[in-house]
């Protein structure tokens, strides 16, 4: 039997998922309300469902996933998240899903087998941009925690009382990890022609997860590194990225908030009389 009405059908679907993929890189610094955090998590669970799926079809075929898409896109003005919008795209996402599993497979066709890793690349990103809007990153702070002496990124505790993200710390672990992108000390790079992460970045997240007793596999630490580049991208102007622990549910994992450098620098603004 042809799989031709097969290989239409996925090639409309990537089409659609491409699209998809592409919506959410051009509004990566869009945030989500209080209300619509949920519907966010939604987006990315489907997602993932969605890609655990595609990568069994893919291995049963005796290929491997392609990784990430990386899609070429212009960055829209900051925005927020429409809860309605998001749960049609996961409606969307779980429908593809439903279908995918009923086709009779694996596949040995290669354009099906292509067709199958372009859809898993692009659901691959989806998972990893619907992730952070989903993360729930604290607006900036207004505590000092203890002063920067140079401008380096560092780790640092944050003065007062541990908010509940904290509240099951081990006992001398650092609680954050500042990465503050200067021009002495940078963060990011720019090398041939692509935008990563500095090797000093990379030893800091490394040590910070280390000190925290997280192993990462390559895979997901080459996904976490990915975030948190689009982490430090992302930052208000004037504002340091901060890293800190979400231990209030296992697993435990890392997630962005933002500080004032004049606050970092342990200066915070006066207050009005």
């Amino acid at each position: 039997m042809s799989q031709d009405p097969l290989i239409e059908k996925l090639a409309k679907a990537n089409g659609n998922i491409k699209k998809l993929c592409e919506f959410f890189a051009a509004r990566n610094n869009w945030t989500v309300s209080a209300d619509c955090k949920t519907s966010a998590r939604d987006t990315t669970a489907a997602a993932a469902k969605l890609g655990e799926h595609l990568k069994v079809l893919i291995r049963a075929a005796g290929s491997d996933p392609k990784g990430p898409f990386d899609p070429l896109v212009e960055t829209h003005e900051s925005g927020i998240h429409d809860r309605a919008r998001l749960d049609r795209f996961t409606a969307f996402l779980l429908d593809l899903d439903v279908w995918l599993v009923a086709q009779p497979g694996p596949s040995k066709d290669p354009k099906v087998i292509a067709a199958l890793q372009e859809m898993e690349s692009y659901v691959f990103s989806i998972v990893d941009l619907t992730g952070a809007i989903a993360s729930e990153p604290e607006p900036p702070t207004t505590e000092a925690p203890a002063p920067v002496d140079d401008g380096a990124a560092q780790t640092a505790e944050p003065h007062g009382e541990a908010d509940a993200t904290t509240a099951t710390t081990p006992e001398g672990v650092p609680l954050q990890l500042a990465l503050d992108d200067t021009d002495q000390h940078p963060m990011v790079q720019d090398f041939q022609g692509m935008n990563e992460l500095t090797e000093e970045c990379k030893k800091l997240v490394d040590e910070y997860l280390a000190a925290w007793k997280l192993e990462y596999s390559y895979y997901n630490r080459k996904r976490l590194l990915e975030r948190i580049l689009r982490w430090i991208n992302s930052a208000p102007e004037g504002h340091v990225l901060v890293i800190k622990m979400k231990t209030v549910e296992e697993p435990i994992q890392p997630y962005p908030s933002y500080i004032s450098r004049e606050v970092l620098a342990g200066n915070p603004p006066a207050k009005d009389p």
